[in-house]
């Protein structure tokens, strides 16, 4: 990967991260009904998206990828409960 490349990541990355850190944390609080749980769900939701861009993957609409890597963090989190 090129610096450029990275140093573009990175600036997508922190944009959604200003944009819609606040709204994911409040999906996830009222989700899981524990502070710490849902801000350690959003973070897992940050890395997995890094994650995914690092290997190449395009991402058309942030919010909407964002939103679904935590949706199914928060059903893993579910059944880890359960179980």
């Amino acid at each position: 990967m090129t610096q450029q490349k990275e140093t573009d990541m990175q600036a997508v990355m922190a944009t959604a991260h200003r944009d819609f850190a606040k709204g994911l944390n409040g999906r996830a609080f009222f989700k899981v009904q524990d502070k710490a749980i849902g801000e350690d769900l959003v973070q897992d939701t940050f890395l997995k998206t890094w994650s995914y861009l690092v290997k190449g993957g395009k991402i058309d609409v942030m919010k909407a990828f964002l939103y679904h890597i935590l949706n199914n963090l928060i059903v893993d989190q579910y059944r880890k409960q359960v179980l």
